[in-house]
């Protein structure tokens, strides 16, 4: 499904799904048919494409190794990484917030299952130097470079520390700077944005224009759990959040309601890079299991139409955090808080109040507004 009609010369064409964790009931389904099996609807595209790219949202390793205080659900077979690559994924990004779920053994068995596998890794490391290195390819002639960063102050890494790469601003665009002159393409896999929402927040859209301003080719979104828009801005396309490839939104530490039916729409989003790039969509939907299967027709055409609403938006600058993503980040805390609470993990309540910033004190206000008109 066409989204952006490409125009030049075409040179590559880049596929890209989301998060993408068996976890859960996804993982029981892999271990009763196959890691295949559950990829399946996925493959076509990756394996249509010159490279194809996801997001790992879960470590290589074992149950036993969860970190205290982490999910024990947010581990992944060594199974997966051979899956992956039949199904036609070539680079894999590290850089999120569940990758270090199992603590270095984690990191160290993923680098070791993708390697051989034949998965290049980008955005996770033994130490920092390790971590913000880019993955360089050669595709079809030319040189891909890729970047990847993610939010996660407990999980960075740092001299001598294991763990994902920082999303800082400045390192990044020095990162830029340094690499496109000698990069034919230039990929920047970032896991930023607030969860489960529509609209990127004002820290996310600062570092899209720090990526465009350097010249960035493709910025690849992921970490909201929803899909949304893309920007197209000089010679680079932004995809802000490609939402869940494959993910039991049920499966972890919190179980949220919040916008589950929009976390389901699901796809493959293919980019064909030319002198202003290309976009297509295959459609797909997550079944209660959190695996994804082909959209049926009418599923699809709301896709089409809810992203390119979203993206109407965003090429228009007309952007801001909605009233009604405003009470949907509000629900999804009271909703942990609550979970949190009955469970008795009141480690977690503390990190929930902890994480607050002054930037969400808008956000908060402008839900509780919302809340109090709709009383």
């Amino acid at each position: 499904m066409r989204l952006l009609e490409p125009e030049g010369q075409k040179r590559l064409a880049i596929a890209a799904a989301g998060d993408l964790a068996v976890i859960g009931a996804a993982r029981r389904r892999a271990q009763g048919s196959s890691y295949d099996a559950v990829l399946t609807a996925l493959a076509p595209a990756f394996q249509a494409s010159d490279l194809g790219i996801v997001n790992l949202e879960a470590a290589v390793g074992e149950r036993a190794w969860a970190r205290p205080g982490v999910s024990p659900e947010f581990f992944h077979e060594p199974e997966i990484a051979p899956a992956l690559a039949r199904a036609g994924v070539r680079v894999a990004s590290l850089a999120n917030n569940h990758l270090m779920d199992l603590g270095p053994r984690g990191l160290a068995r993923t680098l070791e299952a993708c390697a051989a596998a034949g998965i290049v890794t980008v955005g996770a490391g033994a130490d920092l130097a390790a971590a913000v290195a880019p993955a360089r390819l050669t595709i079809a002639g030319r040189s891909v470079v890729i970047l990847a960063a993610g939010a996660g102050a407990d999980d960075t890494a740092g001299p001598g520390r294991p763990g994902i790469a920082p999303l800082d601003p400045a390192r990044l665009a020095a990162d830029v700077a340094r690499e496109r002159p000698h990069a034919d393409v230039l990929v920047a896999s970032v896991h930023w944005g607030s969860m489960y929402v529509d609209e990127p927040p004002a820290r996310v859209l600062d570092l899209a224009r720090v990526m465009e301003e350097g010249g960035v080719d493709l910025v690849l979104g992921h970490h909201p759990h929803v899909t949304q828009g893309y920007r197209r801005s000089g010679r680079t396309l932004t995809l802000f959040s490609l939402g869940d490839a494959l993910l039991d939104g049920r499966a972890g530490g919190v179980s949220a309601n919040v916008a589950a039916e929009v976390r389901r729409d699901s796809g493959v989003f293919t980019v064909t890079l030319a002198e202003r790039h290309g976009l297509e969509i295959a459609p797909l939907v997550l079944d209660d299991d959190g695996v994804p299967e082909p959209a049926a027709p009418e599923r699809a055409a709301a896709q089409r139409a809810r992203l390119e609403r979203l993206s109407a938006a965003l090429a228009s600058g007309a952007v801001g955090l909605s009233q009604d993503s405003a009470s949907r980040l509000l629900r999804y805390e009271i909703e942990s808080l609550g979970q949190y609470l009955r469970r008795g993990r009141f480690d977690q309540v503390a990190r929930l109040v902890a994480s607050l910033r002054p930037r969400h004190l808008p956000v908060i206000w402008q839900a509780l507004t919302r809340f109090g008109r709709a009383a």
